[in-house]
């Protein structure tokens, strides 16, 4: 019985931890706007090529690589992952909002880890930021609120970039990331991500060049 009691007072503080993350964003004086790369610095640039050196641990496993991400044409960017020996481990194409898995290492392919993983990097890449009706709270937040799923941008006022981004479902935090930006080169140069759940993620990024083609 006193175990029972102490795994109920455990689950509630951390259902209830988990409710005050969100109330920080509950008292805000917002105005409605339609979200556009005015708001705040996009992550990919027409026509250029940004890699990453990137860590990223799944489960139990931990993988290092580059990642690259380019804009191909004026809908298409593509995602991909490559190991420090030089093995593809995937490659998304990311389109009119939505991203799909034109390849996936074997070992990865699961239904939940790729859901989690277009999931993530629509989220940190700032892919659904875009054309949205938001709301404008406080003059450096913004947030797009979907039925089941919120998003909370806070943004630099000086530069117009994003430090920082939370996800939540319904009231339950789903992700953070941390973003460095560089005012001299604009860009992203780190971009930090962890994401909480059953399956666990924690992403983190370091620019190497940015190159014009």
């Amino acid at each position: 019985m006193r175990r029972l009691r102490k795994l109920y007072l455990l689950l509630s503080s951390v259902l209830l931890l988990a409710g005050c993350r969100i109330s920080k964003y509950n008292h805000l004086t917002c105005d409605k706007v339609v979200t556009n790369e005015q708001d705040f610095v996009s992550i990919i640039k027409p026509g250029a090529a940004l890699k990453y050196k990137a860590s990223i641990d799944v489960l139990k496993n931990h993988l290092t690589g580059l990642l690259l991400v380019k804009q191909t044409d004026s809908l298409t960017k593509h995602i991909v992952f490559v190991t420090e020996l030089g093995m593809k481990m995937f490659d998304f194409e990311a389109k009119t909002n939505e991203i799909n898995a034109v390849y996936v290492f074997d070992p990865l392919n699961k239904p939940k880890l790729i859901e989690s993983l277009k999931r993530n990097f629509n989220n940190m890449l700032l892919l659904n930021a875009y054309g949205n009706n938001a709301s404008k709270c406080n003059k450096d937040i913004y947030a797009i609120k979907t039925e089941k799923h919120k998003w909370f941008y806070t943004v630099s006022v000086q530069n117009k970039e994003v430090v920082l981004q939370e996800t939540f479902y319904k009231r339950k935090r789903e992700s953070r990331i941390d973003y460095i930006y560089n005012a001299g080169t604009k860009t992203y140069t780190d971009i930090k991500c962890k994401q909480y759940g059953l399956i666990k993620f924690y992403f983190e990024l370091n620019a190497i060049t940015q190159t014009n083609d």
